[in-house]
């Protein structure tokens, strides 16, 4: 467990680049610092790309100014897939986000478990296999002691990255560790997360599965969303109302679930101070502020 809560913002937020350091992007941990937030999650979600110089830079003022990064790496990750070799380049990815985590002093790479695993129940299973095979196949290539590898709850129903999926990582990949995005798993369940006790479920289950360590190493991304039946649809900003005709007898909430005011409580209840990324839509800042906010005056 963190000492304590970190709360970050998902990317560079649009306060940033409404700022007067919006030319300088490494400028952001002084800005993140002014802004009262924590850190920042380094989006490499279209490729590793970044030259050594910039993971140089950006190390030794995260430091200076005392801000956490993680790292998400890219969306095109997939290692349950049924062609060998999109799972093969899905591992060098993994590689190459360790490489770059390395230089950045990131502990933390998050990833989406993906989909193209087939369509029955038996090809999903043996798609999760092909993941937790391929992870373990790469972990003697990579240093794992400090650097770990988050699998994020999936945003669509076909997607793997069930709740119950990502445990079944955890258990059987020693150097993986859960990413519970409460929003997507919100969704994936056709709107689930709509209370603290709802939430506390969620906590208690990893607990159980894993153990008390294991839960106060996850990495959470919280924030409201919207969905329809295949799963998630978009992001929200926390606070916003739903439309009129949405509001029946099924889901009679008025905002957008999950609540931060939600999260933060549950987090009191099981004693938990963890990472939080925000990916409120275009308020990823003030979502994250927000949080901080409310576990701190609670």
């Amino acid at each position: 467990m963190s000492k304590q809560a970190v709360f970050c913002c998902s990317g560079f937020p649009p306060k940033f680049f409404a700022s007067e350091y919006r030319n300088k992007r490494e400028k952001i941990f002084k800005w993140l610092k002014e802004f009262g937030i924590d850190g920042i999650e380094i989006l490499c979600t279209y490729g590793i790309k970044m030259p050594d110089e910039q993971a140089r830079v950006y190390k030794q003022l995260a430091e200076e100014y005392d801000v956490y990064m993680a790292m998400h790496a890219p969306y095109y990750i997939n290692l349950g897939s049924l062609r060998e070799e999109v799972v093969e380049n899905s591992k060098n990815e993994i590689k190459k986000a360790y490489a770059l985590a390395e230089k950045l002093g990131i502990t933390r790479i998050i990833f989406h478990p993906g989909g193209g695993w087939g369509k029955t129940e038996e090809e999903r299973k043996a798609g999760l296999q092909r993941l937790i095979d391929a992870l373990n196949e790469i972990e003697s290539e990579l240093d794992t002691k400090d650097i770990k590898v988050y699998p994020e709850i999936g945003g669509k129903v076909n997607a793997l990255g069930s709740l119950d999926e990502i445990i079944e990582i955890c258990k059987k990949v020693k150097y993986a560790r859960p990413c519970i995005d409460f929003a997507h798993l919100h969704a994936r369940e056709i709107g689930s997360m709509t209370s603290v006790e709802k939430i506390v479920e969620v906590l208690k289950k990893i607990e159980k599965e894993l153990g008390r360590k294991m839960l106060e190493e996850t990495h959470f991304h919280v924030y409201p969303a919207d969905y329809t039946e295949k799963g998630e649809k978009s992001h929200k900003v926390f606070g916003e109302k739903r439309p009129e005709h949405q509001i029946d007898m099924f889901n009679p909430h008025d905002e957008y679930m999950p609540r931060a005011e939600d999260y933060i409580e549950a987090l009191k209840i099981m004693d938990l101070a963890p990472v939080t990324v925000c990916e409120a839509h275009n308020t990823q800042e003030d979502g994250a502020l927000l949080m901080k906010q409310l576990y701190n005056e609670r």
